[in-house]
């Protein structure tokens, strides 16, 4: 048999059947084209090298139902609004979407052009420049919108699609199938608790079950029993089946259906939950000891024979010729907004802060970076309908405040309590739908959801995250509201560069309301990921309406030629506070906002060079991310610098104020003046 050959196709039987010689014959169509697909998948596994074949094969049947038969769904625009959409939240399930595909047809990005992809192109499954990556991810198959993560993500993303469906009034369904592996995975909880809070009835989770864990029998408490009784605790309609019966399955994925476009407060959402074998259809493979391992040789051979023998009995010469899946009929879309003229009727920062009431406020001088975010993000929802906010922060540090409680955007804010991981995977999955998402939590919160914001930059989506109480603004709260790592985690994905030479991420750090505002309008408006890290309490106005903020860039506060001075966020004024003692001290100093990571990294070496090549970098966060940032810079142009650090050097417990802790850092500006005296060599105590 040549490399990834079909199974002999069923034929199709001319005589006209009964209702049940009809169930009966679609079924063993149902089992050959299983067969198929399942062939293909170890194939394809073994010329790899790469994959879990006998995860993959135990939901053969649950993906030519959904794929072939359930779904409404276009082969040729499977991203249509109006298409179900099929999410994996194992990618141990990826070669058996693949090998689906390649039978449909659905487009690949091969060999730098999308074409319809074919079974001769599984041959380059898990290679470098593949359409068929071992993780699927966005840009390589139309099918695949967002990224797969870690185990147990993959709901989360199902329920933002879900949740851009219900606010577009669209019929689809969003299945998203689930491995057993992933069921002690606190993010999954967390994603079926958001199911039931939202009565999000258009979203299914799809549960394969199996009697085996990776190496042996499945404890007790990850049971197939234990599975369906916690959903039904939970509040789900939990519908358990044979997932290697093809009417049991047609069966239970008819019945979500009508629930889901039910606006009843009394339907249930719905689990399905798949009783499934592992290396089903090959019975030399249903072993523990197979699970997660690549058969190959005479194992392979033995495998091969086993699912053609399962053919006997399961198909026959009358067998109905599956069909390609049935789309849905499109409704009408109405125009969306361009963000470009959305930007343009949004009101700048004062009229913003006077449609507010906050004109005395305004002229005060003084006001959080939060607050100016959550006008900014107001402004915005009301100019722009695609705009939808997620937060899960403590009701005092909320920057969506304003918007939620805004009655025409209301229906656009979604509470995620304390689900960092999961509001970060909702966000992805509604800006996949082609939402403009916003999602906001603390900055010490967000390090526990890095891995998704990871996942998120991978996918390419377009997503602003909002890190608040950022630095040492908060220790009043105590230790465990403090974040002062978070700027290391996040220059990990900002210090990227996608394929087309691309940051990943930008990493924005405003000083001021002005530059909060403004930062907030550029970031939604950006094509990809974008951190907003905010300071705690308010900050005096260093700005104005004439400032132009910009991805990439920063800002010069001050021009001078003995030393660069370069900081951003709530450090920005604590340097400003140093300005005197330093002009007393002899010292000229230009100081830079350097607000965006990345940045010009040419503009700024060039004011590096007009003040001898002396820097010194100042962040009230550990590891010193940012000069790290700037030494790599210099290193890169290769001319001699001297580059010294002031940051946290050491974790700070407990203090009363941000002034305090900045003293007990060794950050105050009195600290700032003797860093930069030494540095040039000024005696301070003369």
């Amino acid at each position: 048999m040549s490399q990834f050959s079909s199974t002999a196709k069923s034929s199709v039987s001319s005589a006209p059947l009964t209702n049940n010689s009809r169930t009966a014959s679609l079924d063993a169509s149902t089992h050959a084209k299983a067969i198929q697909l399942a062939t293909v998948t170890l194939e394809m596994c073994a010329t790899a090298g790469v994959g879990n074949p006998t995860v993959a094969i135990s939901a053969t049947h649950l993906f030519t139902t959904l794929l072939y038969q359930s779904m409404r769904w276009d082969v040729a625009s499977p991203r249509d609004a109006s298409a179900d959409r099929l999410i994996l939240s194992d990618a141990a399930f990826a070669p058996l979407l693949y090998a689906a595909c390649a039978d449909l047809g659905v487009a690949g990005f091969v060999d730098g052009s999308w074409r319809a992809l074919t079974t001769a192109d599984l041959a380059t499954f898990g290679a470098v420049d593949s359409a068929l990556p071992t993780t699927p991810t966005p840009g390589t198959l139309a099918i695949v919108e967002n990224a797969v993560g870690a185990h147990g993500a993959g709901l989360s993303l199902a329920v933002g699609h879900a949740l851009a469906a219900r606010l577009e009034s669209s019929a689809r369904r969003v299945f998203c199938v689930i491995s057993d592996a992933e069921l002690r995975e606190g993010q999954l909880s967390e994603a079926l608790a958001s199911i039931i809070e939202e009565r999000l009835t258009n979203v299914i989770p799809v549960f394969v079950a199996s009697a085996l864990s990776t190496n042996d029998r499945a404890n007790a408490v990850d049971g197939i029993e234990a599975l369906v009784n916690r959903l039904n605790a939970m509040g789900f309609e939990t519908i358990s089946f044979d997932g290697h019966a093809p009417a049991q399955i047609r069966d239970a994925v008819e019945l979500t259906a009508d629930a889901s476009q039910s606006t009843s407060k009394s339907s249930k959402p719905k689990a399905l939950v798949a009783r499934c074998i592992k290396g089903w259809g090959a019975k030399s493979l249903q072993g523990g000891s197979w699970s997660g391992r690549v058969v190959t040789g005479e194992k392979l051979a033995t495998a091969l024979q086993d699912l053609r023998n399962a053919r006997i009995g399961l198909t026959n010469a009358f067998a109905i010729e599956l069909s390609r899946p049935i789309p849905r009929e499109k409704t009408p879309q109405n125009p969306a907004v361009s963000m470009h003229a959305a930007l343009e009727a949004t009101p700048d920062f004062a009229r913003a802060m006077k449609d507010a009431d906050m004109l005395a406020v305004y002229q005060g001088g003084r006001l959080s970076t939060r607050r100016a975010m959550s006008l900014a993000l107001r402004a915005l929802g009301r100019a722009h309908g695609g705009v939808s906010v997620l937060e899960c922060d403590a009701r005092a540090n909320m920057v969506s405040d304003m918007f939620a409680a805004d009655r025409a955007l209301t229906p656009r804010f979604n509470e995620c309590r304390s689900a960092e991981s999961h509001m970060i995977g909702v966000a992805c999955g509604l800006a996949s739908a082609g939402r403009v998402a916003i999602a906001s939590a603390s900055a010490r919160s967000l390090v526990r959801a890095h891995e998704q914001l990871e996942v998120a930059a991978r996918s390419g989506v377009s997503l602003t995250v909002v890190a608040t109480n950022s630095g040492l603004g908060a220790i009043a709260e105590g230790a465990s509201a403090t974040s002062t790592n978070d700027v290391a985690w996040f220059r990990a994905i900002a210090a990227q560069q996608d394929a087309s030479g691309h940051p990943t991420g930008y990493l924005l750090q405003p000083s001021d309301a002005f530059a909060a505002y403004a930062l907030t309008l550029a970031a939604a408006a950006h094509e990809g990921l974008t951190i907003m890290r905010l300071p705690a309490g308010e900050q005096e106005f260093l700005y104005n309406a004439e400032t132009t903020f910009n991805l990439g860039k920063f800002e010069v506060l001050v021009e001078g030629r003995d030393l660069l001075i370069v900081t951003a966020g709530a450090m920005v004024h604590e340097v400003n506070r140093a300005l005197d003692d330093l002009d007393k001290a002899g010292i000229d100093a230009t100081i830079v906002d350097l607000y965006s990571l990345p940045f010009d990294e040419a503009a700024l070496l060039d004011l590096a060079n007009a003040n001898g090549g002396r820097i010194l970098v100042i962040e009230d966060n550990a590891s010193g991310a940012l000069a790290s940032s700037v030494s790599d810079a210099c290193t890169a142009a290769g001319d001699p610098f001297i580059i010294e650090s002031m940051c946290v050097r050491t974790p700070i417990v407990s203090a009363r104020s941000f002034d305090e802790a900045l003293r007990i850092a060794k950050l105050s500006a009195s600290d700032i003046v003797a860093r930069a005296s030494r540095l040039l060599g000024i005696d301070t105590k003369s």
